[in-house]
């Protein structure tokens, strides 16, 4: 002090002031350091997560293992935008400290409100560009002794977001190079129900749920929004995966054997489960090892060393299935990408799902093929299978946008100049055997949501191939003669008299008008062989009074027979004989 004193004491008034000035910009400059560095702590990743958002502690854990681990939360969640704005951003995110201070939020938490896609994702993506094909291998593991591989070959189409292209947009980036508009009917984007496209033509197409359609009033009362990246890829900072798909990349990557006989079958029985708490989950990962000693006790003798790696691997895959809140797993994360599969969301199939329908009755499109070739399946052991490297032309009829509708019955010979013999199936053997395609439950997807089926498809008429009743015919002549040929001096022209869809577990009594299963027969239908013919106990087909001797003649050289009246024989055969 008594130096500035003496300074000040011989210095002008011109240095007086200038040394004054140099003292408050000092000061100005170290406390615009010390900002600085404050701002840029509050924008580590490190800081959202653990200072402010330490309220949902899975989503930390899900941006480690996601593509994006390296870039920060702000570039996503505020963009990447000057810093006057995210300095704004960041203000009126300070609405949330009193529910964070008195811990009064929902869980799991949603981000309401998300830049625009055009201030963060394309900062980096830019969806105008085109992508070419992308080759894919998805590896999944059966849940048998083996652990068996199975592979899935198939051709992703990314295509282009821009105009430079024959037509505006083609492959999966369509959607976002035309206007696509939606109205969600709940809170998680899963439903959707109703839909407006703008096509490269200039047409605007409105689709609507033909099951459960919005009134003219409903539509106008929302606030239909435009679809975005997010609008798919709503995971791609926190993924958050089906147990299924977590087994399959610890097999892949050779943190849970292979080797070691029903792995995949255990960890998935012991991931599937309902638990109370994760503590109660760690447990059971734990108990694994005793599992396979009361299970499988000589895998258990040779196998130790792999079970010990399944048990710690079962510790870390709990841990991101089974949360430390009650009641919150991976399943309180809806995924929007992609479609069925081992997850229990729609994805794609929240719109291409056949019940939205414009006015005329055009379905949303559905082909799958417009997105990824047609999926291959080859065994672990065989040959890869062959994956075009480009897109075929095809024939107008599949260019139809209900055509993945309407092949189930137009399948003739005619196909098999192209696919082979067409023999629909499950195994592979053939193009039309796809079990990618027909060995996959589809839940959400239906090809006729407003026509009901002449008969049940159920029983054995469910597993009949469409093709085979139709014909070439959407609609053929519902006749049962046209796939049942009826056996010869059988019981009239009319089938439907005796039988229904479901078989002789159910039949009526022609004018009687009574139904009656099985049990309502007179008798048991095991009487040699009635259950399989019944013209030996209605010859001529000709329906019977039911007694006794309209099949049996009673022998009146039995005594007992001789000493009864005729008529009380015909009465009181079952007494004797059940």
């Amino acid at each position: 002090m008594a130096r500035l004193k003496d300074l000040f004491g011989s210095a002008t008034a011109v240095q007086q002031g200038l040394i004054v000035a140099g003292v408050f910009i000092g000061g100005f400059v170290i406390l615009g350091v010390i900002s600085i560095q404050v701002w840029e702590a509050t924008n580590t990743s490190g800081f959202c997560a653990n200072v402010c958002h330490d309220v949902h502690p899975e989503e930390p854990t899900a941006y480690q293992d996601s593509y994006h681990a390296e870039v920060k939360c702000v570039e996503c969640h505020m963009g990447r935008v000057s810093t006057l704005r995210k300095i704004v951003l960041k203000a009126s995110h300070s609405r949330h400290l009193p529910e964070t201070l008195f811990r009064q939020y929902d869980r799991p938490i949603e981000a309401e409100t998300l830049i625009p896609p055009d201030q963060s994702c394309e900062r980096c993506h830019w969806p105008p560009s085109f992508h070419g094909d992308t080759i894919r291998v998805i590896d999944h593991y059966l849940q048998d002794q083996e652990n068996s591989l199975v592979r899935t070959f198939l051709a992703l189409r990314t295509g282009s977001g821009g105009a430079r292209v024959e037509s505006v947009g083609k492959g999966i980036h369509w959607h976002i190079a035309n206007q696509v508009e939606f109205i969600p009917t709940s809170e998680n984007k899963e439903e959707i129900r109703w839909v407006r496209a703008t096509f490269p033509d200039g047409r605007t197409v409105e689709y609507n749920d033909a099951t459960d359609p919005l009134t003219a009033e409903e539509i106008a009362a929302a606030e239909p929004e435009a679809m975005d990246c997010v609008d798919c890829h709503n995971q791609v900072g926190h993924p958050f995966y089906s147990p299924d798909t977590l087994v399959d990349l610890a097999m892949q990557t050779g943190r849970l054997s292979t080797e070691l006989p029903y792995a995949k079958e255990e960890m998935m029985s012991l991931l599937t489960r309902e638990y109370e708490s994760q503590e109660q989950a760690l447990e059971a990962a734990e108990a694994l090892r005793e599992q396979y000693e009361t299970r499988h006790p000589e895998i258990a003798q040779d196998y130790q060393e792999e079970i010990e790696q399944a048990v710690a691997e079962a510790k870390d895959l709990i841990k991101v299935v089974v949360f430390e809140e009650a009641g919150i797993t991976w399943e309180s994360f809806p995924d929007h990408l992609g479609h069925g599969g081992h997850k229990p969301f729609a994805g794609c199939f929240r719109c291409h799902n056949g019940t939205l329908q414009s006015a005329e009755g055009a379905p949303v499109r559905i082909s799958c093929n417009l997105c990824h070739s047609i999926p291959e399946k080859a065994r672990g052991t065989e040959k890869p299978a062959e994956v075009p490297a480009a897109k075929l032309e095809m024939p107008p009829s599949h260019q139809e946008v209900d055509f993945l509708a309407e092949h189930r019955w137009q399948a003739d010979e005619a196909c098999g100049e192209c696919h082979g013999e067409i023999s629909f199936g499950t195994d592979d053997s053939s193009f039309c055997a796809n079990s990618a395609c027909h060995g996959t439950e589809w839940p959400e997807l239906e090809l006729d949501p407003t026509q009901e089926h002449p008969i049940p498809l159920e029983g054995a008429h469910a597993e009949v191939w469409c093709h085979d009743c139709h014909e070439g015919t959407r609609a053929p002549k519902y006749e049962c003669a046209s796939c049942h040929e009826p056996p010869p001096d059988h019981f009239g022209p009319q089938c439907e008299d005796c039988h229904t869809p479901a078989g002789w577990a159910s039949v009526s009594l022609g004018e009687a008008g009574k139904s009656f299963d099985a049990e309502a027969h007179p008798f048991p239908l095991d009487h040699g062989s009635a259950d399989r013919d019944c013209t030996l106990c209605h010859p001529g087909s000709n329906f019977t009074t039911y007694t006794c001797f309209t099949c049996h003649a009673p022998r009146t050289t039995r005594t007992f027979h001789e000493a009864q009246d005729i008529a009380d024989i015909f009465a009181k055969c079952t007494n004797c004989h059940p």
